[in-house]
């Protein structure tokens, strides 16, 4: 899904948006990223990214901004920031929480925030958490149906799409996974289930 959309309202609440000439609607896409669409159906606006975590932060920040009814360009900054911060922490939280469901532990803190991403993606249909937790289930148990070794196979089943969540470099997931992976192993040298992964 690239779009969301949020009904508005009033008919007021839309040219409040907008702005006087425009200056609302171009700020607010400036700050987040994400393309405001007003006109395709009445008493809707729909938001439009490929991104989907800066999606869900135009989608918080806009619902903010109608809830206060004071729309301008330094009050949009405002609850965008607010807005950035929220979800950084709920990606934190939730990355936190898949790792521990599949028992992968002392993954880096940056790690995990990326994996956190995973709420607000989905792959053909599913969403990314869901996906993440039901093949790793899966793996595990083929991994010990022959005898693999059972961390790694964690590590692969918990890390193989996280190049799907990296939005800032261009290229194939693989590509952008390993990528990610090798900068934050760096980081860390304690984690101890990363390293031979990687190795």
């Amino acid at each position: 899904m690239t779009t969301f959309a949020i009904h508005l309202p009033s008919d007021e609440m839309k040219g409040r948006i907008i702005g006087k000439e425009g200056r609302n609607i171009r700020a607010f896409e400036r700050a987040t990223g994400v393309d405001l669409d007003l006109d395709e159906q009445p008493g809707i606006v729909r938001l439009s990214s490929f991104d989907s975590v800066r999606r869900e932060i135009a989608r918080q920040t806009l619902k903010r901004l109608i809830a206060d009814g004071r729309i301008q360009p330094t009050r949009i900054e405002e609850y965008v920031l607010r807005a950035k911060t929220d979800i950084e922490k709920v990606m934190f939280e939730e990355g936190k929480k898949l790792c521990i469901a599949v028992g992968a532990f002392n993954v880096p803190h940056d790690l995990m925030a990326y994996l956190g991403r995973f709420k607000y993606r989905s792959s053909y249909g599913q969403n990314m958490i869901a996906h993440t937790l039901e093949e790793t289930k899966i793996g595990l148990s083929l991994a010990n149906e022959v005898g693999a070794d059972v961390d790694t196979v964690r590590l692969g089943c918990l890390l193989h799409d996280i190049g799907k969540v990296v939005t800032e470099e261009e290229g194939s997931h693989v590509e952008l996974g390993i990528k990610l992976l090798k900068k934050l192993v760096k980081i860390s040298k304690k984690c101890i289930l990363i390293q031979p992964f990687l190795q």
